[in-house]
């Protein structure tokens, strides 16, 4: 028994590390994209979206294995979109806890949670 908690707990925990290495080189990409071009503030708000879903869906689909895809997945949204609020408030200078955190929090668990089944159900066939 205690061999399956550890091992669900390994696979939460790498999710949400590679969730917070995808977006951060992405991140870093975009960053070097904007200071070559000139994109308005919509497009960026849609590509920090994106790259929100593709870290959630990566680290899900790096890290999570057989069985309870939904609660993982739901595990590794919500701690990764803490996380990855708490390393860009750092950066920035200012953290705050707004009505738009706790969207983006909602989504990104929503997300790992769709994420989570789609990848326990494709590998286990």
């Amino acid at each position: 028994m205690e061999q399956t908690s550890n091992n669900f707990l390994v696979q939460v925990v790498k999710g949400v590390f590679t969730c917070l290495i995808v977006a951060l080189i992405s991140v870093l990409i975009f960053a070097g994209i904007l200071k070559i071009s000139i994109l308005n503030s919509g497009v960026v708000k849609a590509v920090n979206q994106f790259i929100k879903v593709l870290a959630v869906f990566l680290g899900c689909f790096f890290s999570l294995k057989e069985g309870k895809g939904l609660l993982k997945g739901l595990l590794v949204g919500s701690l990764a979109s803490i996380l990855i609020s708490l390393v860009f408030a750092l950066i920035s200078g200012s953290l705050s806890f707004g009505l738009g955190f706790f969207i983006d929090l909602i989504f990104m668990a929503v997300l790992g949670a769709i994420s989570g089944i789609i990848t326990v159900n494709v590998k286990g066939k």
